[in-house]
């Protein structure tokens, strides 16, 4: 029984001191949201590498330019893959927007944009049948950065 009381005491001594100390824990936000980071991985069928490239520069690259001009996208970039294993992408693909708000500019804001570099909604839908030729868009993310506050 004297055991049994021993036993119980140094537990909820044991309980206080970590509740004690997860307390005394700093828990002020001492951090900022930054940009906004698209990542889209590229599965590119073979031997259309080049191809691909291509179309991204005729198309992506030029969106994405309006879309800097404007001030909306902070940068873009792509990035190869260049030892993939089996399942994953040859490619990947960043955008860097500004902040959230570039997502709610509205649908009259991008058919602008897809008018200048693409032409109408016909040709942009025919361009997205002839690149799926080239390849195939794996997961796509969306990442918050987050920034220290100095």
């Amino acid at each position: 029984m004297k055991n049994i009381r021993l036993t119980t005491l140094f537990a909820l001594v044991f309980v206080s001191l970590a509740s004690a100390s997860a307390i005394a824990q700093d828990h002020t936000r001492n951090w900022d949201n930054g940009h906004v980071v698209s990542v889209t991985e590229v599965h590119i069928k073979d031997g259309m590498f080049n191809a691909y490239i291509n179309d991204l520069n005729n198309v992506w690259r030029k969106f994405n330019d309006a879309q800097m001009k404007d001030g909306n996208v902070i940068s873009y970039g792509m990035y190869a893959n260049t030892s993939p294993r089996e399942g994953e992408p040859d490619l990947y693909l960043t955008v860097t927007y500004k902040n959230w708000a570039t997502f709610d500019l509205g649908e009259e804001y991008f058919a602008s944009i897809r008018e200048q570099v693409i032409g109408t909604e016909s040709e942009m839908r025919s361009a997205g049948l002839k690149r799926g030729d080239l390849r195939v868009i794996g997961t796509e993310r969306t990442l918050q950065e987050i920034k220290f506050r100095d």
